[in-house]
């Protein structure tokens, strides 16, 4: 009985480690396309959230998928701005501030060229701050049910 045993464990040992090898890596293969697939569905570079006083803002659209992404999930923004230099390329990190009668709505800073927001109806005041140029947009009316694109561009061409 000791010889059967003996050979019975002998020819067990192979597949006690495949089956218990395979249980051990099939987590990390699944984490792998789960993974993959969080990332094209969730890209790292768009931010998604709510200003300090209650607004939700998406930003981010480096690299056409993002844009194409953010374009699907924008749908309820009412406010789309886009940030460029005058020569095409597009811009990221600008600072920006939204006033609606003189008091701060929203402030944030730019993880890419798009930014959205969704803001109650009325009269805003856009400032937007790139390498210490500020452009603004005066009196952009927002409305129930519309959404409003504005594209700002810089002149950064260095003079020789």
């Amino acid at each position: 009985m000791k010889e059967s045993y003996e050979t019975i464990k002998n020819r067990s040992w192979p597949l006690v480690f495949f089956v218990f090898g395979f249980a051990s890596l099939s987590p990390w293969i699944l984490a792998g396309s789960t993974s993959a697939q969080t990332s094209m569905e969730h890209p790292p570079h768009i931010i998604r959230g709510v200003t300090d006083h209650g607004f939700a803002y998406m930003t981010g659209g480096i690299g056409s998928g993002e844009r194409e992404i953010m374009q699907s999930w924008g749908q309820d923004y009412n406010l789309k701005l886009a940030f460029a230099e005058m020569s095409g390329p597009y811009l990221s990190d600008v600072e920006l501030l939204i006033e609606k009668d003189g008091r701060e709505m929203v402030r944030a800073t730019t993880n890419g060229p798009w930014f959205y927001v969704k803001l109650p109806p009325g009269k805003y005041t856009v400032k937007a701050t790139y390498e210490d140029e500020t452009k603004q947009i005066k009196n952009l009316e927002l409305a129930e049910g519309h959404r409003v694109t504005r594209l700002l561009h810089w002149d950064l061409e260095k003079e020789p």
